[in-house]
């Protein structure tokens, strides 16, 4: 296990309306990801009959080009099995970042609605927090 690897954690709990809720704390980074990943392929694989999977990112601390990588794999992922992966409450360096990388519409299924200073989005949903937290 890396120094580091406390400090990203993913917490999951599912509702019985066919929607996987997971929050994510603590830092995205390229020594978290193969985590992130295996954790979240892992629920994917216990849970038929899945039409969601919505990920609150309000206490993601830092995403960098990694931790983007393993979004836009658990896009895949989820688009593969015929799930819909939501990005909620998502602090302003995520949206940056996806606005900056041309992600942004891929990987929250809303426009890009950005001003021409690269200021987050407005309007964007917060989105369910995860349930009992």
């Amino acid at each position: 296990m890396s120094a580091s690897a406390h400090l990203f954690r993913l917490t999951a709990a599912s509702a019985a309306d066919g929607v996987l809720y997971a929050e994510l704390s603590g830092e995205l980074a390229w020594d978290s990801t193969d985590e992130l990943l295996d954790e979240v392929r892992a629920l994917l694989d216990s849970a038929p009959g899945l039409s969601d999977l919505r990920l609150d990112c309000a206490r993601t601390t830092l995403c960098d080009s990694m931790g983007l990588s393993a979004l836009l794999a658990l896009r895949r992922d989820t688009e593969a099995v015929g799930v819909r992966l939501h990005l909620d409450r998502r602090p302003p360096f995520l949206d940056r970042m996806l606005l900056l990388t041309g992600t942004y519409e891929h990987l929250t299924g809303m426009p890009e609605t950005a001003g021409s200073d690269g200021e987050t989005p407005s309007g964007a949903p917060d989105g369910p927090r995860l349930p009992g937290l």
